[in-house]
């Protein structure tokens, strides 16, 4: 593969990630990470952080609305892609937000 082939497919791959964590629940705690988080050393914690956070809440929200198993199946390799998938989302997401946070605020 050329690298122009892996930037296309690291693009590809935020765009789709940025897509699973644009919603307001993902914005939010994008939104919260991005405050809570000091330096930008720490993205990758805070991002992994934002992405147990998401799982945690969709968990609970399909226990509340009665799903015979709120649980997703981790060892299947489609939900493992769109995990990783949405962890890149909130790497764009909390990267976006910390900046405009900094540039404004000045922290």
């Amino acid at each position: 593969m050329e690298l122009t082939e892996y930037l296309n497919q690291a693009v590809a791959w935020a765009r789709m990630g940025f897509d699973t964590v644009n919603s307001i629940q993902g914005l939010v705690i994008a939104l919260i990470a991005a405050i809570l988080m000091n330096r930008y050393g720490r993205i990758l914690v805070y991002a992994l952080g934002a992405t147990l956070v998401h799982e945690l809440v969709n968990i609970g929200r399909n226990f509340y609305a009665g799903a015979a198993n709120p649980l997703p199946d981790y060892l299947d390799t489609q939900v493992l892609k769109l995990v990783a998938i949405r962890f890149i989302g909130y790497l764009v997401a909390i990267s976006l937000i910390y900046l405009v946070r900094r540039l404004f605020l000045r922290r």
